[in-house]
């Protein structure tokens, strides 16, 4: 049987997870603070931020999918101990 530290080995990337939602969090703000601006500087910076926002969401639905992998992984493997 698995021990407890090795069942949850695959949510390690929950806090990478946070730390990339955090910044998705800033990048909104600036996004609509340009908006809202409506300086054409400003707008073009959107760009490369919204790009950032979409890499960044990429990123989270690999490491939640890497997450529920690992999850069924283990469940399957103490399934079959059991």
């Amino acid at each position: 049987m698995e021990t407890s530290t090795e069942a949850w080995s695959g949510f390690e990337c929950f806090d990478q997870v946070q730390k990339i939602l955090e910044r998705n969090k800033e990048l909104i703000g600036r996004i609509n603070a340009n908006h809202d601006s409506r300086d054409p500087e400003r707008l073009r910076e959107n760009v490369a931020l919204i790009r950032e926002l979409n890499d960044n969401i990429a990123h989270v639905v690999e490491l939640y999918r890497h997450v529920s992998v690992d999850l069924k992984e283990s469940v399957d493997k103490s399934t079959t101990q059991a």
